[in-house]
């Protein structure tokens, strides 16, 4: 009997125990042929052309990886050049994020290349996270304000909030996004080259203006010539950022060999 009542307390206890943390998406632009768009894991379909204005998605798989200390890279990446026109293309996640009380942790390595600013509308380029209420977060070097920086600020501009971290060519950037979702609007936090394996620094580029409800799916979204890779969703800060070996490649001058 007393066997029988462990046995229905351990399960018990197990059930009760709080979900694991889990990486939720992750895209390191593997190639793969003849489809190079529909890699990755934690989506629910191939990336298509889409974002706000966005008549074209003129981006370009590479074989070779962007690199960062300490970070897991794989597979290769995806460059765009500098347009006269806003492209776009977008990709649905198989869960739904969002759900009040509830944290995820976007990261990935991005890096400016040709001439910064050129391009329409001053070369902006990024990740957006887009949200049910027509709400779209943009995570990169925006068009507008701090057009040389590393900003969060509501897709189109409004609300941006600065790293203090300038955007150079030929320079390999890790950002990650914190967003704890609310009831209104979400506290969003950026980080800017946080080391790979360490602790969750400290942030105080906090954004708290954006309600972005139900976020359904994941953007790259430019005017000017980048270059991004390792695009990564995740309910911990650890999960977004797997720590491993990374290579320095003469395709990308400024990334950094593990240290």
């Amino acid at each position: 009997m007393r066997i029988a009542c462990l046995a229905v307390a351990i399960t018990l206890l197990l059930l009760t125990q709080p979900a694991a943390a889990v990486q939720l998406a992750e895209e390191t632009f593997t190639p793969s042929f003849p489809v190079y768009a529909n890699g990755g894991s934690g989506f629910s379909g191939a990336w298509t052309v889409g974002g706000f204005n966005a008549g074209a998605a003129g981006y370009t798989a590479r074989a070779k990886s962007l690199c960062y200390p300490r970070l897991v890279t794989t597979g290769g990446s995806v460059s765009g050049d500098a347009f006269s026109s806003i492209n776009g293309t977008v990709r649905n996640l198989a869960v739904v994020l969002g759900a009040p009380g509830t944290t995820v942790y976007v990261s990935f390595l991005i890096q400016p290349r040709g001439t910064l600013n050129d391009g329409v509308f001053n070369g902006f380029f990024g990740l957006t996270v887009n949200g049910s209420l027509g709400n779209e977060l943009f995570i990169g070097k925006p068009g507008a304000g701090a057009v040389e920086q590393w900003v969060i600020e509501n897709r189109g501009g409004a609300g941006q909030v600065t790293s203090g971290v300038d955007a150079r060519t030929g320079k390999t950037t890790l950002l990650v996004v914190k967003i704890q979702f609310m009831a209104g609007p979400e506290v969003i936090t950026l980080y800017t080259n946080p080391a790979v394996g360490r602790p969750e620094p400290a942030s105080n580029v906090v954004k708290t203006d954006l309600d972005l409800g139900a976020v359904t799916r994941i953007g790259l979204y430019s005017t000017g010539a980048f270059t991004i890779d390792e695009i990564r969703i995740a309910t911990t800060f650890d999960d977004a950022l797997p720590s491993g070996s990374s290579s320095s490649d003469e395709d990308f001058p400024g990334c950094l060999s593990d240290r």
